[in-house]
């Protein structure tokens, strides 16, 4: 009998680009773990008028087919400011979903390093959702659980495919899971003995939760610090206003003041922590539909959610060292218990980033899931 035809083409037209947001509902339909994405969110997500993200951003999708039917899909995508601050010879592979067909995924890998190579690129990193804010890297540990908000999800097989279409690991990133069960270390409570670091004594730093009733406001703040807090961290590229705000305001309806955070130190802004209930909890029912009910079952859920995901915790760089980091942690730390959390995912941490991990290890919090980036020469 002879073997399906593989052909792989470019997204172009309504019906393919609704065939490459639908792959995943077609592989996943079984998995007890996948969380549906929302429908309308995927179908918008290619629209640059509606996506932030998408207008500095060159890219290209590409479907697998065998015999007529789509078995994977995959982007090419390039971000500016990403080469500019990093690596100018680099684009990026992401949205990459797959059957367990080798001879697909090397047929889409190639098409998409191809992709990047026309535009003069030497290595593709991915998968890369069109940028280092947005979902990076495959699941590699932790399948045994479902994914927590913005988390990659895929099967166990992806790092096979990935390995055999010629990428290799490049950076490796971890997630903790707190619980209210965790005991502090005496690390901790001696990072924060008065007197201790006269620049960081309690005198002269304060916690306070977000303030809702200038929501605007508090974003930008937020986005100065996120700016600020991480832009010595291997990939991180700064954010622009309207690709903030998009985000934001996705997940205005959803957000905690109290489990968003702000350090001050003599009155100005210093630090910031943000976790965000776990939706992923009130979507995975819906399997991504709202409706004719789903927009109901979602709002009752939601109030209800006992999970969070623990996104970010920075520090401007003028002031780290002097505990302020960890006196943020004990602060959400503290929110977590008083709204009676569950469990929350402290997530991602880069491998080579040790001043967090020692404050994930001293706050006792295990490790969780794992996820890898790879890379791939785009002239292989």
């Amino acid at each position: 009998m002879a073997a399906a035809r593989l052909t792989v083409e470019a997204v172009e037209g309504a019906r393919a680009h609704k065939a490459f947001w639908k792959l995943p509902w077609d592989l996943y339909r079984t998995d007890p773990n996948w969380v549906a994405p929302l429908v309308g969110d995927e179908r918008k997500r290619w629209d640059e008028e509606r996506n932030p993200s998408l207008r500095a951003r060159w890219h290209r999708r590409f479907l697998a087919f065998r015999d007529g039917r789509v078995v994977g899909r995959i982007a090419a995508s390039t971000d500016p400011r990403f080469q500019a601050l990093w690596e100018p010879r680099t684009g990026f592979f992401g949205f990459f979903e797959c059957a367990d067909d080798p001879d697909a995924a090397r047929a889409l890998v190639a098409a998409a390093a191809g992709a990047l190579r026309e535009r003069g690129l030497d290595l593709a990193l991915g998968p890369v959702n069109l940028s280092m804010h947005d979902e990076s890297g495959i699941l590699v540990h932790g399948f045994d659980t479902p994914p927590k908000l913005l988390s990659p999800y895929n099967p166990p097989y992806t790092a096979a495919l990935l390995e055999g279409a010629g990428c290799t690991p490049r950076l490796d990133f971890a997630s903790y899971l707190w619980t209210p069960a965790r005991q502090l270390q005496p690390a901790v409570e001696r990072m924060l003995e008065p007197g201790r670091d006269p620049d960081a004594g309690a005198e002269r730093a304060r916690v306070r939760c977000l303030d809702l009733s200038r929501f605007e406001d508090e974003c930008r703040l937020l986005l100065a610090l996120y700016n600020d807090s991480f832009r010595s961290l291997w990939g991180f590229v700064p954010m622009e206003w309207d690709e903030f705000r998009a985000r934001a305001e996705a997940f205005r309806p959803f957000v905690r003041r109290e489990l968003v955070l702000v350090l001050e130190v003599d009155g100005r802004p210093e630090g910031f922590c943000l976790l965000l209930p776990d939706i992923n909890a009130a979507l995975r029912p819906l399997r991504g539909r709202l409706w004719p009910l789903g927009w109901l079952r979602l709002m009752r859920a939601v109030p209800r959610l006992d999970t969070a995901r623990l996104l970010l915790l920075g520090v401007r760089p003028s002031l780290r060292g002097r505990g302020h980091a960890v006196r943020l942690a004990l602060a959400i730390d503290e929110a977590a218990r008083a709204c009676r959390l569950r469990e929350v995912e402290l997530s991602v941490v880069q491998s080579s980033n040790a001043p967090m991990r020692h404050i994930v290890a001293a706050f006792g919090s295990p490790l969780y899931k794992s996820y890898r980036l790879y890379e791939r020469r785009c002239d292989d």
